[in-house]
């Protein structure tokens, strides 16, 4: 095959050009689709099955990525978008070392919204309990996603997931703009002429954070 070996970010836009070589396990079923509310983006679905085990998943990149996650000391973050039919469901992250198995770490974010995409972040300095710790000597360049981890098909009835750009990193700025994500979201503001900007609360509710410009 003449397809390069996928690499981070995976944004599932280049089939022609890169095999994404979805790997599953434990009972999912997984392909590469349109995107069920934009049709002109393509997105990883991942059907959990009647049958599907608790601990479900599916690996991005078959044995392994192109080039490790490049984790540091200061940043030990991916961002991935997700669309789950159901808030509160636990979505979990692994990376390990493609060629040892038992060097590997696991972290977990909870989707807030049903039917909707929104933007998870998975910090791996914060592994899941009972899992091994980020070791920065350490190689990770496999990378697997599990959703709803930690229930069984069985348990939940089928259920279709959906997830995109999987980033190291936080996650690209896109509309709408609404300076609330500071965890996940690279607003990068950048400033020209003389003005002075930042990400500030909002001066009429403290709740809201907002773009600040002082044009000096």
């Amino acid at each position: 095959s003449n397809l390069a070996q996928v690499n981070l970010p995976i944004t599932f836009q280049d089939t022609a050009t890169v095999a994404y070589a979805l790997v599953d396990f434990g009972g999912n079923a997984s392909s590469i689709v349109q995107d069920p509310a934009n049709p002109a983006n393509l997105v990883g679905k991942a059907v959990k099955t009647a049958v599907a085990e608790l601990w479900a998943g599916t690996t991005n990149g078959g044995s392994g990525l192109a080039q490790p996650v490049p984790f540091t000391a200061t940043n030990t973050k991916m961002t991935v978008r997700v669309w789950s039919p159901d808030a509160n469901t636990p979505i979990r992250l692994k990376v390990e070392d493609a060629a040892n198995g038992a060097i590997s770490v696991e972290t977990e974010a909870t989707t807030t919204m049903a039917g909707q995409w929104e933007t998870l972040l998975f910090n791996f300095s914060n592994q899941a309990p009972g899992t091994a710790a980020l070791n920065l000597a350490n190689t990770y360049n496999k990378l697997s996603i599990f959703f709803n981890f930690g229930t069984t098909g069985a348990a939940a009835g089928e259920k279709t997931y959906y997830w995109d750009e999987v980033r190291f990193g936080l996650a690209r700025v896109d509309l709408p703009i609404t300076f609330q994500d500071t965890a996940s979201v690279d607003y990068a503001l950048v400033d020209f002429g003389g003005n002075a900007s930042s990400i500030v609360q909002d001066p009429t509710n403290p709740s809201n954070l907002v773009g600040k410009a002082i044009k000096t």
